[in-house]
């Protein structure tokens, strides 16, 4: 994805990711920064990227979990930066100037060399067109010894029942969906992911798989598929069809065993140091 078009798409739907998309991955996000090592309530004070910030999620969290950080939150869409600093003051007016945002992209960071303590990020690096070149960006702007903690998808092919249960509302109801064009990359594997960030020049790298699990009910998941999924599906109906649509939707999911909307997806949890030299 051109970063352009990311910032258009990205700026556009900041709200819809926040509203819909964002809690579902934020219990798996927040895990990234237990790799910071770093204590939480520790009052030293450090310096914290946050790669791909969003709507704020790690960086708020960082705020409150360590008194004496300073986060750095970058991200392509300055409307999903202007929410992040929305809620950090939210949160705390008075921590709220602790938290710095910049427009750029993830392979080209507008940093000085050895200015941060730390870098997180999740649910991004698929997303940049050259993952080496972001990996070397973070790399340049760590302090020696510093630590990079990043999570993101794992490359799938797991069935989910309800998505299999709208794509039929969809046929009976003659609607075709939008080609889908979203140019993601995710990892095909932990050892894969590790071998990558060592090639970028990290040191005492470790990978491992984990899952993100979310419980969803027709109705939430039917939300879901409205506000952000399929959201290019139902913009293009006019307001009866959106209504035939869902009702044919629920349905559908509602034959479904209750078990079928636990929703699992594999993930890649990777930490990589800066060497010290």
């Amino acid at each position: 994805m051109e970063a352009d078009e990311a910032e258009r798409i990205f700026d556009e739907f900041a709200e819809a990711y926040r509203d819909w998309w964002g809690p579902i991955i934020a219990p798996a996000a927040l895990q990234v920064l237990d790799d910071v090592e770093v204590p939480s309530g520790d009052p030293s004070p450090f310096d914290l990227l946050d790669l791909g910030t969003g709507t704020g999620v790690l960086a708020v969290a960082a705020l409150a979990r360590w008194p004496g950080v300073h986060v750095l939150g970058i991200d392509l869409s300055g409307h999903m930066l202007e929410l992040a600093a929305e809620a950090a003051r939210r949160r705390s007016p008075a921590d709220a100037p602790r938290f710095r945002t910049v427009v750029a992209g993830a392979d080209r960071m507008p940093l000085a060399d050895r200015s941060v303590d730390v870098a997180a990020s999740s649910f991004v690096i698929q997303l940049v067109p050259s993952r080496a070149r972001a990996l070397r960006e973070v790399l340049r702007v760590l302090r020696p010894g510093g630590i990079f903690a990043c999570l993101t998808w794992q490359e799938d092919d797991l069935r989910f029942a309800p998505d299999e249960a709208f794509s039929d509302a969809l046929d009976e109801l003659q609607i075709i969906p939008p080609p889908d064009d979203r140019d993601v990359h995710p990892y095909t594997s932990a050892a894969a992911a590790a071998a990558e960030f060592r090639r970028a020049g990290f040191r005492e790298v470790n990978a491992s798989d984990v899952w993100l699990e979310h419980r969803f009910t027709p109705e939430s998941y039917l939300d879901l598929l409205e506000h952000w999924i399929e959201r290019e599906v139902f913009a293009s109906l006019d307001a009866e069809s959106r209504g035939q649509l869902r009702a044919v939707a629920l349905r559908m999911m509602g034959e479904l065993r209750p078990d079928a909307f636990l929703w699992r997806r594999p993930l890649v949890r990777v930490v990589g140091r800066r060497p010290s030299r």
